[in-house]
């Protein structure tokens, strides 16, 4: 079981928290405090917090998934290599399969060739 931290420290982390003090900064100034707890305890305090969206991001915006269907449906863009190539000039670092699992995501299935 978890032992609590001691109310002194708990205050003290509150107080940094709402400050927005990032959390090497905090680690810093309260001794023998893990990045764990310290999380743990500076999510009891959200006002005032940006916190993160979680999950994975996605490698292509949907505005770029929606003009590449339309692309493909309008025949301009015809293979999936036709398609990698697109992205790759468009500065998007992707390989080719992953080419090919966004288009099945789209629900257009390419072989690999």
């Amino acid at each position: 079981m978890v032992r609590a931290l001691s109310k002194n420290k708990q205050e003290s982390i509150k107080s940094l928290v709402l400050q927005n003090k990032p959390y090497s900064v905090i680690m810093e100034r309260i001794p023998n405090l893990k990045q764990s707890n310290l999380s743990r305890y500076a999510n009891k305090f959200p006002p005032g917090r940006v916190t993160a969206n979680p999950g994975r991001k996605a490698v292509l915006s949907v505005t770029t998934k929606s003009y590449i269907r339309k692309q493909i449906v309008n025949d301009t863009l015809k293979t999936a290599k036709a398609v990698h190539k697109y992205l790759v000039c468009t500065d998007y670092n992707i390989s080719y399969s992953g080419t090919i699992k966004v288009m099945k995501s789209m629900n257009f299935h390419a072989k690999i060739v």
